[in-house]
């Protein structure tokens, strides 16, 4: 496929040659035809450009319910279920929103939808397509929205980069539980449902991501790296809370949608919902009351503990008069 700034180009170019002949003063029956011909070229470049700039997952399947060139419908849907609902559930988490119980956001969900677009043969190939950005009509005209990374973009490179931390010659549970467990509780159940999707059906499938504001990226996800991410989420145990602190707020970065909180006993480092980030510069260094979503995960194995800090919350807290 050609590149979204290669296909504007000749948009722009088949644009004006249109408008040309439109605001021609002599109208003939050849130059009508001509014009029509541009038009639907024009047309086709469009499309092309629409669909160029819409991220593209493809999954080639291989395994037991493939036969041919078909696949079981309940092992495919089962795999493809599983993946989408790691990707919204890890999109919410990237907001700051996750929640174990309530239902991801409506806004949320078709910001991070794939759709089936076509199958094709092959040993089973599945393309999977994200929502087109922008209005059906219009296309801007600059590049700058395709250089910023989606939030379906995000969330799909943070599944495939689970997947390789799964598929290592040596999977380590340790990487995997430092990616893993910021993501939540809904994020770990459907990656352990994902990893079971392909060692109960024994499948394999590659996983090929393509979108304008990023390098292609493929994994393989095979029945021993999906094996080798259920161990390790299955040897781990993740809890959600809710802790309301006090302390000084120091470091702040609203590039990075960090904090840092100053107890009595510890330096508390979380990420920040959206929604707050404007709001930090009001409190930065002085005396607050911070509420947090916090994700616990214990090792069955060794017992211990890692926590996951998300700001959910913000107030000052009053400070004492100064002894005169």
């Amino acid at each position: 496929m050609r590149s979204v700034s290669a296909l504007r180009s000749d948009l722009e170019r088949l644009e004006a040659q249109v408008r040309a002949f439109d605001s021609a003063t002599v109208k003939t029956p050849g130059l009508a035809l001509m014009r029509q011909g541009l038009a639907e070229i024009r047309d086709d470049v469009h499309q092309d450009l629409r669909d160029a700039r819409r991220a593209r997952l493809e999954v080639v399947l291989n395994g037991v319910p493939v036969a041919g060139h078909e696949v079981r419908i309940d092992a495919l849907a089962k795999l493809l279920h599983s993946l989408q609902e790691s990707v919204s559930s890890i999109a919410q988490s990237i907001t700051g929103k996750a929640t174990a119980r309530a239902s991801i956001p409506g806004p949320l969900r078709d910001a991070t939808a794939l759709r089936l677009a076509s199958v094709y043969p092959g040993s089973f190939g599945a393309i999977l397509k994200g929502p087109t950005l922008g209005h059906e009509d219009e296309e801007p005209l600059f590049d700058v929205e395709d250089s910023v990374p989606s939030l379906l973009d995000m969330a799909v490179e943070t599944v495939l980069q689970v997947v390789e931390l799964a598929a290592a010659d040596d999977p380590n549970d340790n990487m995997l539980v430092e990616k893993i467990l910021p993501l939540g509780a809904r994020s770990f159940k459907h990656l352990k449902e994902l990893s079971a999707a392909i060692v109960d059906e024994d499948l394999s499938a590659s996983i090929a991501f393509t979108s304008p504001s990023a390098e292609p990226h493929r994994v393989m996800l095979n029945k021993a790296a999906a094996r080798a991410l259920s161990d390790a989420l299955g040897r781990n145990r993740l809890t959600e809370d809710q802790e309301v602190l006090v302390g000084h707020l120091g470091t702040v970065s609203d590039i990075r949608n960090r904090i840092e909180l100053q107890t009595q006993d510890e330096i508390i480092s979380a990420r920040v919902v959206d929604e707050l980030v404007p709001q930090l510069a009001q409190y930065y260094s002085r005396s607050v009351t911070a509420t947090f979503d916090v994700t616990t995960l214990r090792s069955l194995v060794t017992g211990e503990e890692r926590r996951s800090y998300v700001l959910v919350g913000l107030a000052l807290t009053e400070e004492p008069e100064p002894l005169i």
